[in-house]
């Protein structure tokens, strides 16, 4: 065996099927990728397994084969097939499949942005064809629908998921949707306070499953996901304390969230009602709900309290936000509870560590009640013949 330079092409002088000594470039950019691409090479052809191999090696394997005029297995010609005939339907399938995709709370939400996806490009759309053009393309009419930007970038935010997983699976070698920046949300902000009043009327509104997880939310400040994927060894309620792990949140670190005490009682009620079929811990009939399964009647709710514009679910993080600033909570404390604080952590901070007592005390001393209900939801620009001013928003406040 051997690795020789010419010029500035690193070539083996290999045995792979024993006396008979093969020449064969590779795209090895320096001595030991070149070496290393023959230990794979040689240990595909001898056990026969063409699965496992990178890009780099696979392409001098079928080189190899091609130039002595062997006739090519079928491992390496099916892993190529598929590789040429990838489409985003086939892809999205791929990835919805993977099991860090499929177990993870984020699933439904990629579903739904596929569906957009795959209106605007087609389900036979080549992956290996879209680039950046076209996913600035498919920006720009999904605006020109009315579709809004976060919207829009939680659906640039799936399609950059499935090239990624799609990578680790050496099907596809690039990501493009990293390199498009994601359109601006700003002039879509809402502001929103939703007072202690009106929450408990919406409650009162909601199906009496429904209750809890809504409840959860204003007392914890945790998003959708995280609340609809607990399990029960997720939370403590001896300890008062919530632990996620990595694939729980989106930030994918630890997070610890104090349990108000206002909330142990409707947490101990939850967690009486167990299922065979799952270890979540909230149920409809027996089943986890999905991401979208509470949004018809968090909306019906909401409607029926006669807040219009009305507050979204996730409005509920904000409003917790509002609360523990208005109480005086640490900032740093704070943050930690919301997921937030590793993204302005100073290097002072790195070696404070904040303990589960602390974050208790913090807790404790929150309280809900700390103004009237305010919403304030910018005015979107309406196309129209005459030219008239965009509406300038609608605000609700009342007391």
């Amino acid at each position: 065996m051997a690795v020789i330079k010419r010029g500035k092409v690193y070539t083996l002088a290999t045995r792979p099927f024993g006396a008979k000594a093969v020449w064969v470039k590779t795209t090895a950019r320096s001595k030991a990728e070149a070496r290393q691409i023959e230990v794979e090479l040689l240990k595909a052809c001898r056990t026969g397994d063409y699965q496992n191999l990178d890009r780099n090696t696979r392409e001098v394997c079928v080189r190899m084969f091609q130039n002595q005029g062997w006739e090519t297995p079928s491992g390496l010609l099916a892993e190529e097939r598929i590789r040429d005939e990838l489409t985003l339907w086939k892809g999205i399938e791929l990835f919805l499949k993977a099991p860090q995709v499929k177990n993870s709370p984020n699933v439904e939400r990629y579903r739904q942005s596929f569906v957009h996806v795959v209106e605007k490009l087609g389900k036979g759309h080549p992956l290996k064809s879209i680039w950046i053009p076209e996913i600035r393309r498919y920006q720009m009419e999904r605006l020109s629908e009315g579709a809004k930007a976060s919207t829009i970038n939680k659906e640039k935010s799936a399609l950059s998921r499935m090239f990624q997983v799609l990578i680790e699976a050496r099907l596809i070698d690039e990501n493009p949707a990293r390199l498009v920046k994601n359109l601006s949300e700003k002039s879509g902000e809402r502001e929103v306070y939703v007072s202690f009043r009106d929450f408990e009327s919406i409650v009162e509104a909601l199906p009496a499953w429904v209750r809890p997880i809504a409840q959860t939310a204003y007392y914890t400040g945790m998003r959708r996901a995280e609340i609809l994927g607990l399990t029960a060894r997720r939370v403590d309620l001896a300890r008062r304390m919530i632990l996620l792990g990595p694939d729980d949140v989106k930030e994918g670190k630890w997070k610890r969230v104090p349990i108000h005490r206002d909330l142990v009682p409707i947490l101990e009620g939850v967690m009486k009602v167990r299922s065979i079929e799952t270890n979540k811990i909230f149920l409809v009939e027996g089943r986890p709900p999905c991401r979208t399964s509470i949004r018809k009647p968090w909306v019906a709710a909401v409607t029926a309290v006669g807040l219009d514009p009305g507050p979204r679910f996730h409005d509920l993080r904000h409003t917790w936000k509002a609360n523990a600033r208005r109480v005086g909570m640490d900032p740093e404390i704070r943050e930690r509870i919301l997921g937030h604080w590793s993204r302005t952590k100073t290097v002072a901070e790195r070696y404070g560590g904040i303990s589960d007592e602390e974050l208790i005390r913090a807790i404790d001393s929150m309280t809900f009640d700390n103004g009237d209900t305010l919403i304030v939801v910018p005015g979107q620009e309406k196309k129209n013949p005459v030219g008239r001013q965009p509406s300038p928003g609608k605000m609700l406040a009342r007391r």
